[in-house]
């Protein structure tokens, strides 16, 4: 079919474009762009306090990003575990160059829980593409702890927000991240990632569990939930929703 044959062409055309990008970003031309490594004015990563990635892997997310429609500069993509993420100033530069889009977003102060390890933030999108305009009110679980400060978890949400209406406009999932989500605690680190894991599955089974409307239900992050394994109890919550209404 048609679409089956676009899907060749793009592939064709993707694949080629990475061949010739990397056979031109030779360690000469890299030697510049490695110098913008862990540099809020090029792009962090998760290890710019050992030195960063080796070239290959810079070049690699290097040629991601910018096919992605994100700039070297402006901290825009970050690498982490050697993989290329959007970071708020990122999604932010997409949506901004996203032909025929205007778009609003405010975020709600936090509700930030008691023991401080995660806050959860209402954040309103406003949109207008094609003439048409659409608004969304997502609730946004953020992890945070003691040291986090309000501004942070706003602009975490923030991100995410972008992300979401980016993926949705786009039809491209988009994974959000940014290098400040990234634990630097090396001691003891896979036991205190697996009790915050396990935190943060707790309080969306809550969350879930006590929503009252089916559209917070499908705001939720869907790579999270599938993360978790709760996607099948937002199914059943969904559907038990449906039979009250």
């Amino acid at each position: 079919g048609s679409t089956a044959i676009m899907g060749f062409e793009k592939a064709h055309v993707v694949a080629n474009a990475i061949n010739e990008l990397k056979t031109l970003l030779n360690d000469e031309y890299m030697r510049p762009i490695m110098a913008l490594q862990g540099n809020r004015l090029g792009f962090k990563t998760d290890k710019d306090k050992t030195g960063g990635y080796p070239l290959e892997t810079v070049k690699n997310c290097l040629i991601e990003a910018v096919l992605m429609g994100l700039q070297p500069t402006g901290n825009q993509f970050n690498i982490i575990a050697g993989n290329t993420y959007p970071t708020k100033e990122g999604c932010g530069y997409l949506l901004n160059n996203f032909a025929g889009l205007k778009y609003d977003l405010v975020c709600g102060l936090p509700r930030i829980s008691n023991d401080k390890t995660s806050a959860a933030v209402e954040v309103t999108i406003s949109w207008t593409l094609n003439g048409e305009t659409k608004e969304k009110a997502i609730p946004i679980p953020i992890k945070m702890d003691s040291y986090t400060s309000v501004d942070a978890v706003i602009g975490k949400a923030t991100r995410k927000g972008r992300a979401w209406l980016l993926s949705r406009i786009s039809g491209v999932e988009i994974t959000d991240g940014d290098i400040q989500d990234v634990s630097h605690i090396e001691v003891k680190r896979e036991s205190i990632e697996q009790v915050d894991n396990e935190k943060e599955k707790e309080r969306l089974v809550n969350f879930i569990n006590n929503t009252a409307t089916i559209d917070d239900l499908q705001g939720l992050d869907t790579e999270m939930l599938f993360s978790y394994n709760l996607a099948d109890l937002v199914d059943v919550k969904i559907q038990e929703l449906k039979e009250k209404k």
